[in-house]
């Protein structure tokens, strides 16, 4: 059954290998508990899931949000397995949950926005040669370092999402960067605006 649900998630959902490996990681988690205390999954009930969540924050001293994320698999996984017929209720969705705690987003300061932005462009006192490449290759890397940066700062994206950017991802108009074509978690895209000045440092 656990296969059939990774496949949903694959191929139905767009999900990546990773999240699959992550589902098909905590449904194991879930199946062994079960099966330690000689429960059916397709049987488990709004008491084994809150059990479930005593033995994660309480014997095993896990954190509340690894605790919402397997909870937040079983039901997708549940949920699932009822539109199939292959469970009669879902045992998750009146379960006491524990509540996230809430995590304010960190800022950079003016000061170590512009640090950060300086380090790549500091290229002046790189050597000739460096661990046997040549000071032009150091330079495009830098470059490359850079607009990673600058992305970073100004449009909103994550670190996951910069990093898988490509070339052809770029919509230039007139000469200037005016869009960037982002695919986000479950391969959804989207479009992105880039500001104007740095729309033309990114065309450049």
């Amino acid at each position: 059954m656990r296969q059939e649900f990774a496949a949903h998630l694959r191929f139905n959902r767009g999900y990546s290998k990773t999240t699959c490996y992550n589902y098909n990681s905590d449904l194991g988690i879930w199946g062994d508990w079960l099966q330690q205390r000689d429960r059916d999954w397709q049987q488990a009930s709004i008491a084994d899931v809150e059990q479930f969540i005593i033995w994660h924050l309480q014997d095993r001293g896990l954190s509340v949000h690894i605790v919402m994320r397997r909870l937040g698999t079983l039901s997708t996984f549940y949920k699932w397995a009822m539109k199939h017929e292959v469970v009669q209720s879902d045992p998750v969705y009146l379960a006491d949950k524990p509540k996230r705690p809430q995590r304010l987003p960190i800022w950079l300061g003016r000061e170590k926005q512009r640090a950060l932005e300086a380090s790549p462009a500091t290229v002046d006192d790189l050597p000739d040669n460096i661990f046997g490449q040549k000071r032009e290759h150091v330079v495009a890397i830098r470059r490359r370092y850079e607009m990673l940066f600058l992305l970073l700062l100004n449009s909103g994206l994550g670190i996951s999402e910069a990093l898988t950017l490509k070339v052809e991802d770029v919509r230039v108009s007139e000469g200037v960067a005016r869009f960037l074509r982002v695919i986000g978690k479950g391969n959804k895209e989207r479009l992105l605006p880039l500001p104007a000045p740095f729309g033309k440092k990114f065309a450049g």
